[in-house]
């Protein structure tokens, strides 16, 4: 019995201990479950003082950056209008030096200087004869079997106001020193005309008013030799052009009247007092598509001939020309043809001679540096008409940059025509040649047609 008390207080005992130990328990999870909230309401405090500080501080940032900005743009205006003040003043000084170029007629020195180029043409020919009138240069050729420097040609160009241009070419050769070209133009005058006076050639048919070094083969057609000479037609004396309207539904036309005096004592006399060699050319343009045009040229010449007595020459021609240079692709393609008839009428003691002559260029572009040429010629002799001869060419140039270039031709000439030097008046014979031609330029005035 007493032994089942002494279990039961024990267990009276333990519950009691446990029931205090449940109760230390409940007040100390209360307290740290106080503390943990206030802990986290003091953390949403901090973080709400944190975002408010992070709001200033990029209020600032933003505010510095606005007023760096403001300030780099205040620096960029002042300096677009110190730049402005110098260009007004730049403009002010251009303006003060067009009145004293244009009223006063004072200019710098190097507004004085004329462009100037020089520009060389050298060729080797080889030929199947060895006759001396085709083998030496004169009048009808250049030379052969051998190697020459045609030509030296010294330009000199410049604009001498806003109404007037000069230019002149002077030609040095083993032989001579010549003044090729030497003129001056006054531009825009009324009635659509321009005026030129000085030495020149004449605006006569397609190429006439070409140099030797811009010719589309090396040589001149023998067409225009046998009638002019290879100077070509020219001589000193005034030329006027003016624009017409359109005629015969072209986009352009133009009339060339000139009176020069000049000859070659081939078609019209050089000697004594020769009087004065009246030209005429009427030319129509005709836009065929953007990237093509076609024009035809009628030319005509008259003037004392060498022939006894007062006697003169009418010289006829029609030119035509048709070029094709395909847009955005010249640089690689060009197509360019010109074919020009002529006509010549005599007048001699004995009566009148009548010749006439042809030929026919083609030039075409193959691509940035090669060009393939060809030429077919036929021409009789103004003063003795039963005397002809055809020439037939083909020519492949390479053109290294615009300033250099370098031509190699093959050429055939069928002759009836006397040996001038010839004391038996033996026939010339027929040729084969081959040519290698170099020309070379320095400056801006360059191989183009003139």
């Amino acid at each position: 019995m007493r032994r089942h008390i002494s279990i039961f207080l024990i267990l009276l005992f333990f519950i009691f201990c446990r029931d205090l130990q449940a109760q230390e328990t409940g007040i100390s999870g209360r307290a740290l479950t106080d503390s943990l909230e206030q802990l986290r309401n003091d953390l949403r405090i901090l973080q709400i003082k944190y975002e408010t500080i992070s709001l200033r501080l990029d209020s600032m940032v933003f505010k510095l950056s606005l007023e760096e900005e403001e300030k780099s743009i205040e620096d960029d205006l002042k300096q677009l209008l110190i730049d402005a003040e110098r260009l007004a003043e730049k403009e002010k000084e251009q303006e003060e030096n067009l009145a004293k170029k244009f009223q006063s007629g004072v200019r710098q020195q190097q507004g004085l200087n004329p462009n100037i180029s020089l520009s060389g043409d050298f060729f080797g020919a080889v030929s199947s004869t060895k006759n001396d009138f085709i083998s030496e240069p004169g009048d009808i050729l250049y030379g052969n079997n051998g190697f020459y420097l045609r030509e030296v040609e010294i330009a000199l160009e410049a604009p001498l106001d806003p109404f007037t241009r000069g230019k002149s070419y002077i030609s040095v050769s083993k032989e001579e020193i010549s003044i090729e070209e030497a003129y001056m133009e006054w531009l825009n005058l009324p009635l659509n005309m321009n005026l030129k006076v000085g030495i020149f050639y004449s605006e006569f048919g397609p190429i006439n008013r070409y140099h030797d070094h811009a010719l589309p083969q090396f040589d001149r057609p023998r067409a225009l030799v046998n009638l002019f000479s290879n100077k070509g037609l020219g001589g000193t004396g005034v030329a006027s052009n003016f624009m017409l309207p359109q005629l015969l539904f072209s986009d352009a036309s133009t009339l060339d009247i000139t009176v020069v005096k000049g000859g070659s004592d081939f078609s019209f006399t050089a000697e004594g007092k020769p009087g004065l060699l009246y030209i005429g050319q009427l030319k129509n343009y005709y836009d065929i598509t953007p990237d093509s045009y076609f024009e035809f040229r009628v030319s005509g010449v008259t003037g004392k001939n060498p022939s006894p007595g007062n006697n003169r020459s009418y010289i006829g021609s029609l030119g035509l020309t048709y070029k094709w240079v395909p847009a955005g692709r010249e640089k690689y393609r060009t197509f360019d043809w010109k074919t020009e008839f002529l006509y010549s009428h005599r007048e001699e003691i004995t009566g009148t001679l009548k010749s006439k002559g042809f030929y026919s260029t083609v030039q075409n572009k193959l691509n940035a540096r090669f060009w393939l040429g060809a030429r077919i010629g036929y021409s009789e002799k103004p003063d003795d008409p039963d005397q002809y001869e055809w020439d037939y060419t083909v020519n492949l140039d390479f053109w290294q940059s615009e300033f250099v270039f370098t031509r190699l031709q093959y050429q055939h000439n069928r002759r009836n025509m006397l040996d001038p030097w010839s004391p038996s008046a033996a026939m010339l014979p027929a040729d084969h040649t081959i040519i290698l031609q170099v020309c070379w330029a320095m400056g801006p005035h360059k191989h183009e047609a003139y």
